[in-house]
């Protein structure tokens, strides 16, 4: 592995590459034990820990092909790969199969896709919203409005109410003064006749 790349790459642990080849972790380390043996060397972090980059795990793939297709020992195909590698510094590529980075950019696009569905309904569920509350607003102008015309046409009652009694208070009034010089008439005229009769 050359140290001196200066692209930034992905590592992955044991367990990605191990499920990427579809092999066990025994196997794993055993291939990696071969390679090493070979003169390949792979990153490891600061605890000694193998960390894999998509160049080995294009070389595991590589290396089980070789000895699947041909008559040729793991530990001789090991041998050819490294050699290959340090006469050519050329980056290995896969094109039959789908690298680890590959998968991550599809895991990343899918994760993309569902964040704006997730953004598509956060803003439909925020119109709704607005919508309720525009509703609930109109509504309680609308009660509003109706409890102010239902006072005001309560007021006219009252007020016209008022004046019936009023009205009627008056011509009580009217009514008992009427009675009254009724009642002094008729004493005047009982007195006048008393005089002329005698009685």
């Amino acid at each position: 592995m050359d140290s001196s790349q200066n692209e930034i790459e992905i590592l992955y642990s044991p367990g990605e590459v191990s499920d990427t080849l579809k092999v066990k972790d025994s196997t794993l380390r055993k291939y990696c034990g071969i390679l090493e043996n070979a003169g390949y060397r792979f990153s490891k972090n600061n605890r000694g820990h193998r960390q894999y980059t998509d160049k080995d795990v294009m070389t595991f793939k590589k290396l089980i092909t070789a000895t699947k297709n041909s008559d040729m020992t793991i530990e001789t195909a090991a041998e050819h790969l490294v050699s290959m590698y340090k006469q050519t510094s050329v980056t290995i590529t896969d094109t039959t199969d789908i690298t680890l980075h590959a998968q991550h950019s599809k895991d990343i696009s899918e994760l993309k896709n569902t964040i704006e569905i997730q953004n598509e309904l956060i803003i439909s569920l925020a119109q709704r919203l607005e919508q309720h509350s525009t509703y609930i607003e109109d509504s309680t102008k609308n009660r509003d409005n109706k409890m102010i015309e239902h006072f005001k046409v309560f007021q006219k009652e009252n007020e016209k109410l008022h004046k019936e009694i009023k009205l009627m208070n008056e011509k009580l009034e009217q009514i008992a003064e009427t009675g009254k010089e009724a009642a002094v008439s008729t004493e005047t005229e009982k007195g006048f006749f008393a005089r002329i009769f005698g009685k």
